[in-house]
């Protein structure tokens, strides 16, 4: 069975982006950091091994996705809209200019259902409407762009630049020198994230839910120790829409696929449709804090794959490495995904 929860933020939050200084922000969790972070609480409040559990985790989960209005959007199938930009950069007067349509990120609950039945999605489904902040698609400005035309888009969300000075905490002064601004992303009354997860039994998914109520108190994201990240959740059974003959599958996770899915074709076919993402960072448990990890490519929610995909946990930061470290340090890279009836590139 598959569970739905829903990210209520009472605070703001920084989700950041690797990158100098703390001014660039993602907008959302990817699948391997809300992984890590509770994994992290789970140890804390279970004794169950550390290896074990990071290894055989008892739960799937995909990344975290807008929540605007009430309204819950998916990310687009990679390809879905391709017949669209071919029409529109064809086409002197589009209804929707090619530049706001490759923009078009996440998708209505609605729309997007329709899309995994194997429905194309058609001009209509994603233009502009005065006034309908509900409309099946939704143009999302990236990171770093103006409060107002994050106001006219929807994005459920702004993202406010504060000013920050580095405290010399022996003498509890500011340091010459040392002034940064770093991001913080607030979100609506309405709105917030959502991620989709199963299990293995009922007793994993009480430990997971709460390992998820520790991390909603602690804070998700940076900035923890200011009172960033933390949120309440909500969950209730997500019904899978039935497909009797899938022919394509679609992340909604990042996705490291093993080396013997890849001999066998994972990432070919017709249909197959992905995009790829680079992983990187320090680790942030609090015993291995302050050593990097190595970086990993995995594929980006969105993808399209023919066959079905598994994947597979990654030791990013091994202890023989580094004595220090009390344990290998993982990313989840096993999919998380759903059933389609067409690869969206059929038309």
């Amino acid at each position: 069975m598959i569970y739905q929860y829903t990210l209520q933020f009472s605070s703001p939050a920084h989700f950041g982006l690797e990158g100098i200084g703390q001014e660039r922000v993602e907008q959302r969790v990817r699948s391997d950091t809300l992984w890590g972070a509770l994994i992290q609480k789970w140890l804390l409040l279970f004794q169950d091994d550390a290896a074990s559990l990071c290894l055989n985790p008892p739960f799937h989960l995909s990344s975290t996705f807008p929540v605007i209005g009430g309204v819950h959007f998916f990310p687009v199938p990679s390809g879905s809209l391709d017949h669209l930009i071919s029409r529109a950069a064809l086409s002197d007067d589009p209804p929707i200019s090619l530049k706001a349509l490759k923009k078009v990120l996440y998708l209505a609950e609605p729309l997007f259902l329709r899309t995994l039945s194997g429905k194309p999605i058609t001009f209509e489904d994603v233009s502009p409407q005065p006034d309908d902040v509900f409309r099946p698609g939704m143009v999302f400005p990236e990171p770093g762009e103006s409060g107002s035309h994050r106001s006219k888009n929807y994005s459920g969300s702004a993202v406010i630049q504060r000013p920050r000075l580095e405290i010399d905490r022996l003498r509890g002064a500011g340091i010459e020198g040392n002034f940064f601004y770093c991001s913080d992303q607030f979100f609506q009354e309405s709105g917030g994230l959502f991620f989709l997860a199963s299990f293995t039994d009922d007793e994993s998914r009480e430990k997971f839910e709460g390992a998820l109520r520790l991390l909603g108190d602690s804070g998700l994201g940076a900035d923890r120790s200011i009172g960033r990240g933390l949120f309440m959740f909500h969950r209730k059974e997500y019904v899978l829409q039935k497909v009797n003959k899938p022919v394509a599958y679609l992340l909604l996770s990042l996705y490291h696929p093993k080396k013997d899915e890849v001999e066998k074709g994972i990432l070919e076919g017709t249909g197959t449709a992905y995009s790829l993402v680079k992983r990187s960072g320090h680790a942030a448990s609090h015993l291995v804090t302050g050593f990097r990890r190595n970086d990993l490519w995995m594929l980006a929610e969105g993808s399209v794959l023919v066959k079905k995909p598994v994947g597979d946990i990654c030791p990013v930061l091994a202890k023989s490495d580094q004595p220090k470290i009390p344990h290998n340090v993982y990313r989840n890279g096993r999919a998380f995904y759903l059933p389609m009836n067409r690869p969206p590139g059929e038309v």
